[in-house]
C-alpha cells in the first residue's frame, strides 16, 4: 500500500491510495456492499461510474456464507466478480447495530444471529482470520464500538480495550498483501481520542 498527497490546503488534502487491486483517489465515497453486493447494481455498473473501492462486512460475510466458503471460492474478489479494491469492516460496528443481540468482554464480542439465533464468537483473532480469508485490500481492526453519544467510564474503557485488541489483531495479521488499519476510539472526548491516536501511532512504527 502507498499513499501520496497530491494537494493540501490547511488540514484538507487530496491524494492517491495505491492498493493491490486499484488506485483510489481520496477523499473517496465508498459504496457499502455489506454482504458482497450493492443491492440493485451490478459490478459492471459500479465500474462504469468509476467506483474504485467497495466496503464489505466481516460479521455478515463470516456468518453467511462463511469465510471458509469464500476462501474456497478464491476470495471475495473472485466470488463477487469485483476486480477493484475492497475494504472490510471488522464486525465491530455490529456492536451498535445489533446491540440487543450481543455481549462484549475482553475476549471479544459474542453475537446472536438475527436470522437463526446461532451464537457467533468474534475475538480480534477471528476477525482477522475472516478478513484474511475474504482477501480485502484493507482490513480494519476489531475495536470496541460504542454509540457516539455514550458518556461515562465506558468511553475510556472501550478506547483502552480497542488499543489492546489492535495488538492482538497485529499479532494475528500474517498476509503482507493486506493492509491493517486501526480505528480511533474515545467517543466525543478529544483528550481520549488524542491519547488513542498516540498509542496507535506507536504501534504503526513497531
Amino acid at each position: 500500500m502507498k499513499f501520496e498527497i497530491l494537494h493540501q490546503t490547511g488540514r484538507a488534502r487530496h491524494g492517491l491510495l495505491t492498493l493491490p487491486h486499484s488506485v483510489v483517489k481520496t477523499p473517496v465515497f465508498m459504496p457499502v456492499g455489506t454482504q458482497g453486493t450493492m443491492k440493485g447494481i451490478l459490478p459492471e455498473q459500479l465500474i462504469a461510474i468509476d467506483c474504485r473501492i467497495l466496503l464489505c462486512n466481516t460479521y455478515h460475510l463470516g456468518h453467511r456464507p462463511g469465510h471458509e466458503r469464500v476462501r474456497k471460492a478464491g476470495g471475495l474478489h473472485k466470488m463477487i466478480n469485483w476486480p477493484r479494491s475492497i475494504l472490510t469492516d471488522s464486525g465491530g460496528f455490529q456492536m451498535v447495530s445489533l446491540n440487543k443481540l450481543m455481549s462484549v468482554d475482553e475476549h471479544g464480542v459474542n453475537f446472536e444471529s438475527p436470522h437463526t439465533a446461532e451464537q457467533m464468537s468474534l475475538p480480534p483473532e477471528m476477525s482477522i482470520e475472516i478478513q484474511q480469508a475474504l482477501g480485502a485490500d484493507i482490513m480494519m481492526q476489531l475495536d470496541h464500538v460504542i454509540h457516539v453519544l455514550t458518556t461515562g467510564d465506558i468511553v475510556e474503557e472501550a478506547m483502552q480495550r480497542s488499543i489492546r485488541w489492535l495488538d492482538r489483531c497485529k499479532k494475528a495479521h500474517t498476509r503482507t498483501d493486506q493492509a491493517l488499519f486501526p480505528i480511533v476510539q474515545g467517543g466525543l472526548d478529544l483528550e481520549l481520542r488524542k491519547k488513542c491516536v498516540e498509542e496507535m501511532a506507536k504501534r504503526a512504527k513497531g
